[in-house]
């Protein structure tokens, strides 16, 4: 007797588990259906269809807001503290003197490539060609993104000469 009511309990739990997971594949009927079963009746199935629709609503736009924060800028590989030290160690082995800042600017292709590099911030003709040397024997940054996807990017480089 104790094992048809097992039996029973299983059966009836089935039947609700799968009922349930039926409910959740459509999410529009089953919302009426909890509205119906709460007695709004049908006289509320457009506004419960409005909420549903909101809620894709704010689903499409959770999507656009992860597609917004996946446009990024070119990066070191690294990032910044890997750039420094690599500049630093080119800096130390070059035979430049002089002090001043050198800002280099290029684009980074959808590999990580660097090309079309010039210089935007001049010291002096010997700085300027020490630090577009530098910058153009950098290795493969990491591309930027747009949409999620690789993508040519602008980004500049500060070689600071002189400087501990």
């Amino acid at each position: 007797m104790k094992l048809n009511k097992f039996y029973l309990m299983l059966a009836l739990s089935i039947l609700a588990l799968s009922a349930n997971a039926q409910d959740e594949v459509t999410e529009v009927p089953a919302r009426l259906k909890a509205a119906q079963m709460s007695g709004f009746g049908s006289k509320n199935k457009e506004a419960i269809l409005q909420g549903a629709k909101a809620d894709s609503i704010a689903k499409v736009t959770a999507q656009q807001a992860t597609k917004v924060e996946s446009d990024t800028n070119p990066e070191f590989p690294g990032g910044e503290i890997f750039l420094q030290a690599y500049l630093k160690k080119k800096l130390l082995h070059s035979d430049v003197s002089g002090k001043g800042d050198v800002v280099i600017s290029f684009k980074v292709d959808k590999k990580g490539n660097i090309y079309g590099a010039e210089v935007t911030k001049s010291a002096g003709s010997t700085l300027d060609t020490a630090a577009f040397n530098i910058v153009t024997g950098m290795p493969r940054w990491r591309p930027g993104l747009t949409n999620g996807q690789p993508a040519d990017k602008p980004a500049s480089v500060t070689v600071s000469f002189g400087k501990e």
